[in-house]
């Protein structure tokens, strides 16, 4: 345990340096100064929110006062970190908050990467399915031993690895609008964690529903639904179809986890139904770039040459 939050700080403290770095090469003061009030905000609310979103969700009253690591929310934590960015920018008059919001992408990023690198001290908590590997083999990447010497897949780490993918794909948005590299970074994230939480032995769960599955479901519907607001408003309700096609996903995922769950198959109870999961929310990522580009839907421009 004492091992894990001096991980758990370590991240946090090389996340933050870097955002205030990235301030400073900005050169921009305002920036530097709602960076560093932001550690202490995001902080507070990052574990008040985990906590209050995991006795909430699941009801367990007397966690309030425990800290076990196992009792929190890490969506929930997440968005307390988020708007801890966005208060501090409030209160420091950093304008615009999305500007500030968009340096974060990458610290953040980091950030999650940390943390859930951090769940190698935690035993099974980060871990999925057992797998049948020799052992001492692939202790890092691929697996995770538990207290009787059993191998797991080690998802804690593909998580960490997604979320430093995230962050590097952000670095290569080109000139978008304050707050936009965010909320992609923020879907992709999202997206990943829909497939990767799914992938977890131990999570909240009610009955077969995985909250936090169910959550990052929630925040894909609403950030999509943002992007389709933002769309060129003379087509009318023709642009919030793309939050329509999300729903049409979102039910075959749960489709295909119905089946993976009922499936007498190996191959489809383990491999098969993952990578068709995996399949979906590649077109979910599809789905909000091309909304985002303006692309989908768009009639193309008549050419009055062909008019003639």
């Amino acid at each position: 345990m004492s091992t894990y939050l001096i991980l758990v700080l370590c991240a946090a403290a090389a996340a933050f340096a870097l955002f205030i770095v990235l301030n400073v090469l900005r050169q921009d003061r305002r920036g530097v100064a709602a960076a560093a009030f932001s550690l202490p905000l995001c902080a507070a609310l990052g574990f008040l929110f985990a906590k209050a979103g995991y006795v909430l969700l699941t009801g367990e009253w007397d966690a309030l006062l425990t800290p076990e690591p196992s009792e929190y929310c890490f969506t929930c934590g997440a968005a307390g970190v988020c708007l801890g960015v966005l208060f501090a920018s409030r209160i420091t008059g950093h304008r615009p908050a999305g500007k500030l919001a968009d340096r974060f992408v990458l610290p953040g990023t980091l950030l999650a990467a940390g943390l859930r690198m951090a769940e190698i001290e935690l035993g099974s908590l980060g871990a999925g399915r057992y797998i049948d590997i020799p052992a001492g083999s692939a202790a890092l990447v691929l697996a995770v031993w538990n207290r009787y010497g059993e191998p797991h897949v080690a998802v804690f780490v593909w998580e960490a690895l997604a979320a430093l993918a995230v962050g590097l794909l952000s670095l290569r948005e080109g000139e978008i609008r304050p707050g936009q590299r965010f909320e992609s970074a923020l879907f992709r994230l999202c997206a990943c964690q829909v497939l990767l939480e799914n992938m977890r032995n131990r999570a909240i769960s009610w009955g077969f529903v995985r909250v936090e599955q169910l959550l990052c479901a929630v925040i894909l519907m609403a950030l999509l639904l943002c992007a389709c607001a933002r769309r060129e408003k003379k087509q009318g309700v023709r642009r919030f179809l793309p939050a329509l096609y999300l729903l049409v996903c979102i039910a075959a995922i749960v489709g295909i986890e119905f089946i993976r769950q009922r499936s007498p198959s190996r191959f489809m109870g383990e491999h098969g139904g993952f990578l068709m999961m995996g399949a979906v929310l590649c077109v979910i990522l599809l789905l909000y770039r091309f909304t985002v580009k303006g692309r989908l839907l768009h009639r193309p421009p008549e050419n009055p040459e062909t008019n003639r």
